[in-house]
């Protein structure tokens, strides 16, 4: 069988793509990927997704490159993990194949595919504005985790101090804030907790040649594609981060963290569609992303990390507005300092992850759509 997998951001391929190209393979299909155009692109995503394994790799390229190479895809099956259901639809018309999608939110387009999620409250949101059952499977990031079982982490190799692990983030312009910001908040709290240890966590999109100017800076930065992520966060105590599927990661890891969204990060966060365009609009752009940043807030409770809104109730910590490196290190220090707070917030996230299996449940249902 041959089936064409879209996807666009680093967190759908390395988190989704990943795990389903491994086990579509092991059941003996061909599989192509497509890397569809992309706003929050690391500009790397095509050198990691040389590693999965796919038969056939495109992209990225323009969306008229990429609307044209679709019509002449030969297809039996079309699974969206990520980017705009327009390809999805086009490809799937053309071939004549059923196109399925995986995604944690409502996207336009959704009413042509039959759609799966990870967990009950994002079925729900999905049902809420299609008007239809949505099929609830698991999480693919907790299988893409499960990849790496087996692996050592080169932090359980350092000293008993707690361990607390930090994320720059995938795209250059906020590893650049990340950088000057980590370098502050690491000298805060090590002036207060000497035994402290830190690890800065690099994604998978992250070049070689930037990652000896962290160490230089003694921030102790480690790739996951050189290790893992599971076992790195599993050794850990504490991470500061930013909204996304690492989130997700830290919770089927047990792994409490404080989520921040510093308003001076916001000029370097892109946005999509008319909204990205006009945010490029200087003075325009930082008040147009506090303003979408609130309403996705409000439509989520309040919330920015996905354990939080999966839950529907504050277990991790987060944080938002004109906050200071200086104030993410109180937060931390006050945190970690916690032990009984850190205890019961892991064991909530771990009760949260649920069951793994999610690339099973979809593959089996990629085959039946075929072979019915």
């Amino acid at each position: 069988m041959k089936i064409a997998l879209l996807t666009n951001g680093p967190g759908e391929l390395w988190g989704w793509v990943r795990p389903v190209i491994t086990e579509l393979r092991r059941r003996g299909h061909s599989v192509s990927l497509w890397l569809l155009p992309c706003q929050f692109a690391s500009g790397h995503e095509r050198a990691v997704a040389s590693s999965f394994g796919a038969d056939k790799l495109e992209g990225p390229c323009s969306s008229t490159w990429m609307w044209n190479a679709l019509a002449q895809e030969k297809t039996d099956c079309v699974l969206q993990l990520g980017g705009d259901l327009l390809f999805g639809r086009r490809l799937a018309e053309r071939a004549g194949a059923p196109l399925l999608c995986y995604s944690y939110g409502f996207k336009k387009g959704m009413r042509h595919a039959r759609v799966f999620t990870a967990y009950r409250s994002m079925a729900e949101d999905i049902s809420d504005k299609l008007k239809t059952p949505i099929q609830v499977i698991g999480d693919l990031v907790k299988d893409s985790l499960s990849l790496e079982a087996g692996k050592e982490s080169p932090v359980s190799e350092r000293g008993d101090g707690p361990r607390v692990l930090l994320f720059p983030g995938s795209r250059a312009p906020i590893r650049k804030l990340s950088f000057k910001w980590f370098a502050k908040i690491t000298r805060h709290v090590k002036a207060r907790i000497p035994d402290v240890q830190f690890t800065t966590m690099f994604a998978p999109f992250v070049p070689e040649n930037e990652i000896s100017v962290w160490e230089d800076a003694g921030l102790n930065p480690v790739k996951s594609v050189a290790s893992t992520a599971a076992s790195i966060m599993r050794a850990s105590d504490y991470a500061l981060t930013q909204p996304g599927t690492n989130t997700l990661e830290m919770m089927h890891c047990g792994l409490p963290a404080l989520v921040a969204i510093p308003f001076a990060f916001l000029d370097a966060a892109p946005i999509g569609g008319l909204a990205g365009l006009i945010s490029s609009i200087p003075m325009v752009g930082t008040a147009l992303k506090k303003w979408k940043l609130r309403r996705h807030m409000e439509q989520h409770g309040g919330f920015i990390s996905w354990p939080n809104k999966i839950a529907e109730r504050a277990i991790i910590d987060e944080v938002v507005g004109d906050i200071t490196p200086y104030d993410l290190a109180e937060r931390i220090m006050s945190s970690i300092k916690n032990e009984s707070k850190l205890s019961r917030v892991r064991a909530e996230l771990l009760e949260l992850s649920g069951k793994g299996g999610a690339t099973l449940r979809l593959c089996d249902a990629i085959e039946k759509a075929v072979y019915k």
